[in-house]
Order: C-alpha cells, then structure tokens, then sequence
C-alpha cells in the first residue's frame, strides 16, 4: 500500500511539472512574437527622434506619435508581467472584451507571420466569472493551435454566443481540420497530433474549464477548419 501511494505522488509530481513545462512552453513560442511587437514602435521611435534632432517641422505630431507607441509598449509589457504570475485561483467577474482583446493583441504578430488574421468583433459584451489569468491562458492555447494547423493564409474567428444559462466563446480556425480518428482522444493527456507536440494544451485548457465549472467543446468545420467552444455559466446579476 505504501509503494502504491509513492507511486501515485510520483506520477502526480510528474504530471504536474510536464504542466508546468507546457505553460512556460507557451511563453517561450510568444517570445519572438512579443519582441517583433515591441521592436515595430521601438523603432518608430528612433526615426521621429533622429528627425527631431534634425530640426524638422511638425514637432507636435511627432510627440503624439511617439507617445502612442509608448503606450502600445506598456500595453504589451503590463499584459506580459500579468501573465507571467502564478495563478493565484482569484475569480472575478470579467469583460469578455477585455479578456479577448488582450489575447488578440499578444498572437497579432505570430499570427501575421503566417498570414492569418485574427477576427473579433471590438464590440463584443457579455462578463463570465473567472481567473482572468487562466481564461488568457486557455484562449492563447485555442488561438495559437489554430495559427498552427493553418498552412494557407485565412482568418481566425472568436465570437461569442449566449443561450439562457451560458455564454459561448468560439475559436473558429481554417486549418486542416480534426482528422476524425482523433476526436476521441484530443485532449486527452500525452495525445497529440502535432510531431512536436506534448498533448497537454487542450488538457489544460479542458482542466481549467472544469474548474470554472464550464466545458470544452470542439468540431469539425462543414467546409474546412475546426471550432473550438468555451462554455461558461451565465453569471447572475
């Protein structure tokens, strides 16, 4: 009964630092996108400073200019910092908006080195009750799985549906699809259908869902692609 007991702690521990290898994998695969993002205004800004040392005109322009590409600097490091803190398990009521639009923003770079373009509608409502942190980390993991199986340009969809007692979030890719014989066993832990894929993001992603009392859904697209679905409990106002 003890070595029984040791063995489960092992596979626990062990389970838990593959997890913890498969988060800090994602952050790594951001990087490059992060520091093409930041480079763009950094260098905006280096030319707007070489013309105001040269004595140019239009001075007030170029200060707004630079300064909106400061902001957008702070807007990805602040995202950044967020993200790379320890869940802390902390559940608020949270904009969708917001919740989307910050993902949006970290993947933009990723996604237009392979031509996809990221679609959401700006006006999106709706508040779910969750950790932010681990929402951004699912929706990371559902976006940047559709870039991936995606070979041709084409667009990315996230919207959001309701129903009396849920609200939707949808992942909508135009990849290759979900090869049928792997729909049973997709998010399954340790399968993948990437060569150098572990299996564990969409475990996470169905892990933390449960743990918002919600679920993961996926489908194969009628014409190409596949859907993704987050589905949350409504929140009572």
């Amino acid at each position: 009964m003890a070595g029984l007991l040791k063995d489960l702690r092992a596979y626990k521990e062990a389970k838990e630092m593959i997890v913890q290898a498969e988060r800090m994998s994602v952050v790594g695969q951001l990087a490059a996108s992060i520091a093409h993002e930041i480079r763009n205004p950094l260098t905006s800004i280096k030319g707007f400073l070489q013309l105001l040392k040269a004595g140019v005109n239009h001075k007030d322009e170029y200060y707004r200019i630079m300064e909106d590409e400061i902001e957008k600097i702070e807007s990805i490091t602040s995202e950044l910092l967020f993200m790379s803190k320890p869940s802390s398990n902390k559940k608020k009521n949270e904009h969708l908006h917001h919740l989307i639009n910050d993902v949006v923003v970290l993947l933009q770079s990723q996604a237009k080195f392979k031509n996809v373009t990221i679609k959401y509608d700006e006006a999106i409502s709706g508040v779910i009750y969750c950790d932010p942190s681990q929402i951004k980390q699912v929706l990371i993991n559902l976006v940047k799985n559709g870039i991936e199986a995606m070979d041709e340009p084409g667009d990315i969809s996230i919207y959001v549906d309701t129903t009396d007692e849920h609200i939707i979030i949808n992942v909508e890719d135009e990849g290759i699809g979900i090869p049928q014989e792997s729909m049973d066993q997709l998010g399954v832990a340790f399968f993948t259908t990437k060569e150098n894929g572990t299996g564990l993001g969409l475990n996470i992603t169905r892990e933390i869902m449960e743990q918002h009392n919600g679920s993961l859904k996926f489908f194969k697209n009628k014409t190409k692609g596949s859907t993704f679905q987050l589905i949350f409990p409504k929140v009572n106002h």
